[in-house]
């Protein structure tokens, strides 16, 4: 297919980062077939750990656990390391919007997943009496109503100069022949959610540099970033962690993974070794048909550890090319059924541990991986969320 026009955003979403001469490129792959879900699989097994994560779940040494958190306070109190919340994405699994807003208590509606992250850092930042950075990164879809609930809950009380933010770009759906999703008949009826997506968390490390966020933090004396969902409530600035990724980059490490140990349900990524030998992060859909996760203990939770100046440079990350079906207005379309098959590209943030040599820290599942992917999990970890909460200042 020739695409003799350069493709258009619409006005609503043209002030975020978009690269056409790359979505070109991309769509053409798809149109292609090289860029197809197919060719996401990688051709042979990855095998398991062969060296298992350093263990920081209880009980696994008091005297070195507690070497560890001095280690980390030290880094804290001297405003090495900042917190940076994934903020953006779709939510589609939730329902759509802007899920950082949503209140994790009922009756508390200042009790949203942002105001608890935010005040997890406040109060670690006065326990401390440290000055600690946070950085929410947002999308197009999440951008507007999270900066509303910001203003309205003053950002949970951090200190307003140490307040960041930034968005993710914005990548245009398309079919499977590479026509941008805007191009057909009936999409001037359809959300901007409909026709555009947000690239994936692996949008995550360039949008960081490119929008002068990563600049400011290393001029601030950061060394240090914690890179974790807004529905993970367990992720927070744990002294423990810091210091075991601190002893992780001492012994080379630009990258910490928190891991736990895989259970029935567990759908996401693993932690596996490579053919080159490298370990490293690697989604489901990237394992070849008939690959059981059982085989791989370690269940990657997305709560990363960076070390800052290691990520001054673009990273090499694959993009893939997922498949959707939506509701489409136009019968002339999708035919009777009224859905319309859609691709969306991506880019996984976790790849990087391809690129980068990387650490893996196996941390108390209850504790520091709670994530809150639909909506009836508010209900089901109202118990738990509460207590986050309240340890957070957001609920008496």
């Amino acid at each position: 297919m020739l695409w003799v026009a350069a493709v258009e955003l619409r006005p609503s979403v043209a002030s975020f980062s978009f690269d056409a001469a790359r979505f070109d490129e991309l769509r053409q792959r798809v149109s292609s077939g090289s860029l197809d879900p197919a060719a996401n699989r990688l051709s042979r097994a990855p095998t398991p750990l062969a060296e298992p994560p350093m263990d920081l779940r209880p009980g696994a040494g008091a005297e070195r656990l507690a070497a560890l958190a001095a280690k980390g306070e030290q880094a804290l109190r001297a405003g090495k390391v900042a917190s940076l919340v994934l903020n953006g994405g779709m939510a589609t699994r939730f329902g759509g919007g802007a899920k950082g807003v949503v209140s994790v208590v009922e009756g508390e509606p200042r009790a949203s997943f942002l105001a608890v992250k935010l005040g997890q850092v406040r109060t670690a930042a006065q326990a401390l009496g440290a000055r600690i950075p946070v950085v929410l990164m947002h999308s197009f879809a999440t951008e507007g109503p999270s900066a509303a609930h910001l203003a309205e809950i003053d950002w949970s009380g951090v200190n307003e100069g140490d307040r960041d933010s930034f968005s993710q770009s914005i990548m245009p759906r398309v079919l499977p022949d590479g026509t941008p999703l805007a191009e057909l008949p009936g999409a001037d009826a359809l959300d901007d959610t409909d026709l555009y997506s947000a690239p994936g968390h692996g949008d995550t490390l360039g949008r960081l540099r490119e929008s002068g966020v990563l600049s400011r933090l290393l001029a601030r004396g950061v060394e240090h970033v914690l890179v974790s969902n807004v529905d993970n409530l367990g992720a927070s600035l744990d002294p423990v962690v810091v210091g075991a990724h601190l002893q992780a980059v001492d012994g080379g490490a630009s990258m910490s993974v928190e891991v736990v140990r895989r259970e029935a349900g567990d759908a996401g990524g693993c932690v596996a070794v490579l053919d080159d030998g490298t370990a490293a992060i690697v989604e489901a859909f990237r394992l070849p048909e008939g690959v059981d996760l059982a085989h791989y203990p370690h269940f990657n939770t997305n709560t990363l550890w960076l070390r800052a100046d290691a990520f001054d440079r673009e990273i090499p990350l694959t993009w893939f090319a997922v498949r959707k079906r939506i509701d489409w207005p136009d019968a002339s379309v999708t035919g009777e059924d009224g859905k319309l098959e859609v691709v969306q590209l991506e880019r996984l943030i976790g790849q990087a541990t391809e690129a980068v040599p990387s650490a893996y820290l196996e941390v108390d599942r209850r504790a520091r991986f709670c994530p809150i992917k639909v909506r009836e999990d508010l209900s089901k970890e109202a118990e738990m969320l509460r207590a986050f909460a309240r340890e957070a200042g957001v609920v008496g």
